[in-house]
């Protein structure tokens, strides 16, 4: 508020200053008397903007009696504007009588003059104070309302997943039912675990890379159990990134994915590997972090890469959290291998 003060004093000391040149007036320009008295004008309104702001608030207030409302407004207004236009003529005589050794009289006809004609600019001072407060303001709840939209369609997006989830895995333990019950029983307390960690964590949108990477390793076990040694995990993860914030659940739809694509059709063994890295400078060019989850294949592409669910689901949550600030890609980088790979900003704070 003082630098806007400031600000706005320099533009209309030159505004004098230059009036001053055109109209070459037959008196010396007094640099000083007229900063001061500008300053002074418009400092001052720093000093009551307190009660600028409480007009705009009395002014959002709903209502019955609005027009009650209005004019306890506009009353209030005008009383601000000659309070501001009566400090002001007195700091401006001041001014005078430091200069020129002459005090005006406070109820003499030119002081009774500029204090109307000058209420009346105060008023609209004022009024233009209480218009920047609304937009500000009207900005700001904006803002509030745009954040818990895309809260809750995070939220909607990460609730579609748990149901998804929930249901591919009841599926795979009683697939396993008729072939080996004691590995279903041990499937079924693996997933006690998982749903324990989804239920306490079911409100975050964020988490740190190591509490989302053991959430991982623990439906990896579970679907261990189930594939038993046709599949392998490898993890290469970075200690200086399990600290970083990382979306919830982000990284299960892309490891799902790997078994369903990967490891399920395979006739031999298959591999899914999982790298955590802090990122080189070439993909977001600030600090950031590599996700790369790759899995061996045996040729065949999924049906709709990149249309299902999981990767949907995936790319729109990045999107309402990072904006562009993030990479998502998912593709075949040979033959035999596909990989999903995501770039987050590296951020450790809470």
């Amino acid at each position: 508020m003082v630098l806007a003060g400031l600000l706005i004093s320099l533009f209309f000391v030159i505004k004098a200053y230059a009036d001053h040149l055109i109209n070459q007036y037959n008196y010396p320009f007094s640099w000083l008397l007229i900063t001061l008295k500008i300053s002074i004008n418009y400092l001052l309104w720093v000093v009551l903007t307190p009660w600028a702001y409480s007009l705009t608030k009395q002014l959002q207030k709903r209502k019955k009696n609005t027009v009650f409302t209005l004019l306890m407004v506009l009353l209030g207004s005008v009383l601000l504007a000659f309070v501001h236009q009566l400090i002001a003529t007195r700091a401006n005589d001041l001014v005078y009588f430091l200069e020129s050794g002459y005090m005006k009289a406070f109820l003499g006809h030119n002081n009774l003059v500029a204090l109307s004609i000058g209420s009346f600019s105060s008023f609209i001072e004022l009024w233009v104070i209480i218009a920047l407060f609304l937009a500000l303001d009207y900005q700001k709840r904006y803002l509030h309302n745009q954040k818990e939209l895309i809260a809750a369609q995070l939220t909607s997006l990460q609730m579609q997943l748990h149901p998804h989830f929930l249901f591919n895995t009841l599926h795979s333990i009683s697939a396993m039912i008729d072939i080996d019950s004691r590995k279903a029983q041990r499937m079924l307390t693996k997933m006690g675990t998982l749903m324990r960690t989804l239920l306490e964590n079911d409100v975050e949108q964020m988490t740190t890379v190591e509490k989302e990477l053991q959430f991982i390793k623990d439906y990896l076990e579970l679907e261990q159990i189930r594939y038993a040694d046709k599949m392998r995990v490898q993890y290469d993860i970075s200690q200086e990134v399990l600290p970083a914030r990382i979306p919830n659940m982000i990284l299960q739809p892309l490891v799902e994915n790997a078994i369903k694509y990967g490891i399920a059709p395979a006739m031999e063994q298959g591999e899914i590997h999982i790298a955590i890295q802090k990122g080189s400078k070439q993909a977001l060019g600030s600090p950031h972090m590599e996700v790369k989850i790759s899995n061996s294949s045996e040729g065949a592409a999924p049906n709709t890469p990149g249309t299902g669910l999981g990767l949907k689901n995936v790319k729109k949550r990045l999107q309402g959290l990072y904006k562009d600030e993030f990479l998502f890609e998912s593709r075949f980088i040979t033959p035999n291998r596909y990989m999903a790979q995501i770039a987050l900003p590296l951020n450790t704070r809470p």
